[in-house]
């Protein structure tokens, strides 16, 4: 799979976690596997997901805290997106 498609799938997994269909550990789970599994990006962006990993997996309230760490995390893939879709 190319960088593309790996965050295009993404995007979907935080639409499906951001409507309650992925339990907050599991997506977590996935979603830093799914960075990790990029290829050809700087470490940075491995430390930048360790980040996000640890905001989704110690948020408070699910309810009043989802919506808005999914847009942030949506506007974070977009922009990997534009930078490391091959």
């Amino acid at each position: 799979m190319s960088n593309k498609q790996i965050l295009k799938h993404l995007l979907n997994e935080i639409q499906n976690y951001s409507d309650s269909r992925i339990n907050r550990s599991e997506f977590s789970l996935y979603f830093f596997d799914t960075i990790e599994s990029l290829e050809d990006v700087p470490f940075s962006v491995i430390d930048e997901a360790r980040e996000w990993q640890y905001k989704l997996e110690t948020q408070g309230d699910p309810l009043h805290t989802t919506n808005r760490l999914s847009k942030a995390l949506i506007a974070w893939v977009n922009k990997l997106l534009v930078q490391y879709a091959k």
